[in-house]
């Protein structure tokens, strides 16, 4: 009789960290609103919209490089504007909130592109990080951190 209660308060402990585990791990309303911001962005920046993309950054917003280069806002909506800019190929994927609160939220994404600037060709495959931050109840990208993906 003890081991079949044992075994029944085993099988309840188990269901209920099993649903809470599902639980979690489905879409959360906050994680889609700061997805549907990223959304925004990455949508305003391949249309090269500069007062779009204006709009999302923060004044304060800093570009991060995979070689150590730091990037501000006005550089940044600079190179977009430039006509040497020119996307062929992007594709956002592998989307993770890792960190929500009423005010910062950090993203972990894979961004693959394809284009060129001026004689550059650009084929990146790299992996980012966003952290957002709300200003006034909106939500602005306060700094980018994207490092190539390498293969061995």
């Amino acid at each position: 009789m003890i081991k079949k209660g044992l075994f029944l308060i085993s099988l309840t402990l188990l269901t209920l960290v099993a649903s809470a585990a599902s639980a979690h791990a489905q879409a959360r309303p906050d994680h889609e609103l700061i997805k549907n911001v990223l959304t925004r962005y990455d949508d305003v920046w391949n249309k090269k919209d500069v007062e779009g993309v204006s709009r999302i950054l923060a004044d304060s917003y800093v570009y991060f490089s995979s070689t150590g280069g730091l990037t501000t806002r006005k550089a940044t909506l600079e190179f977009l504007a430039s006509s040497d800019y020119k996307l062929d190929y992007v594709n956002r994927s592998e989307i993770l909130v890792l960190s929500y609160t009423d005010t910062v939220a950090i993203i972990s994404s894979r961004w693959k592109g394809r284009g060129t600037y001026g004689k550059e060709i650009i084929n990146d495959d790299q992996r980012c990080g966003l952290v957002f931050a709300q200003e006034n109840k909106i939500w602005k990208l306060l700094s980018e951190h994207c490092t190539q993906i390498v293969s061995k």
